[in-house]
């Protein structure tokens, strides 16, 4: 295993000394964690998620409570009797159509969600990409990919501890990377507020 772990620290290091002897790599980085959390569209998203719900709870309360009477109105009845036996029969045939009722509903309001969310996804590569052009970067990464940013090889203890060390490093080449998150939050936010000024405007007409 230690052979193979050299093996594989001497390609990665191969690999760095090709990338510089033909062009120096320019490298982004993104914290898509700020960018979904500050994007303005994602309050609006969660706000629209709220009020999804509060409507299924609103339209789900009343087939709760008429499950809940019909199961007090069988339970009127002495287990086993005739009447406790045709009432019990609705109540699973309500409780079917309830339980039905709601996984359906659930479905879709998860679906409308994934499919915001997705959107919302693409807008951000959309953005990135075009910054990205802009400030002639050639790679980008996510924060989350590059965490830590460098590990620290000098503070190694032992043989065991280097080797994991080396091939444990993201990036050898460049060490330098440009934060484009600010910028990216600036275009999707400026471009949201457009679109909801034209939607809003649109309406109004």
């Amino acid at each position: 295993m230690r052979r193979l772990a050299f093996v594989a620290a001497a390609m990665a290091v191969g690999l760095a000394v090709s990338a510089s002897a033909s062009a120096a790599l320019k490298v982004g980085v993104v914290d898509i964690v700020t960018v979904t959390n500050d994007y303005d569209r994602t309050e609006d998203a969660n706000n629209d998620i709220q009020v999804e719900q509060a409507n299924f709870k609103a339209a789900a309360e009343p087939k709760v409570k008429a499950l809940e009477d019909l199961r007090l109105k069988r339970d009127g009845f002495n287990k086993g009797t005739k009447e406790w036996q045709q009432l019990d029969d609705q109540v699973l045939k309500m409780q079917a159509e309830v339980n039905t009722w709601m996984q359906i509903e659930r479905i879709k309001i998860e679906r409308r969600h994934q499919e915001v969310l997705l959107d919302m996804y693409r807008q951000m590569t959309d953005a990135i990409s075009r910054i990205a052009k802009q400030k002639a970067i050639d790679l980008v990464f996510t924060t989350a990919f590059l965490e830590p940013p460098q590990i620290d090889v000098d503070k190694a203890v032992g043989l065991q501890d280097l080797q994991k060390r080396i091939v444990g490093q993201r990036v050898l080449y460049p060490t330098d990377v440009t934060d484009i998150t600010q910028d990216v939050l600036k275009v999707l936010n400026d471009e949201y507020k457009a679109r909801k000024q034209s939607s809003g405007a649109k309406t109004k007409g």
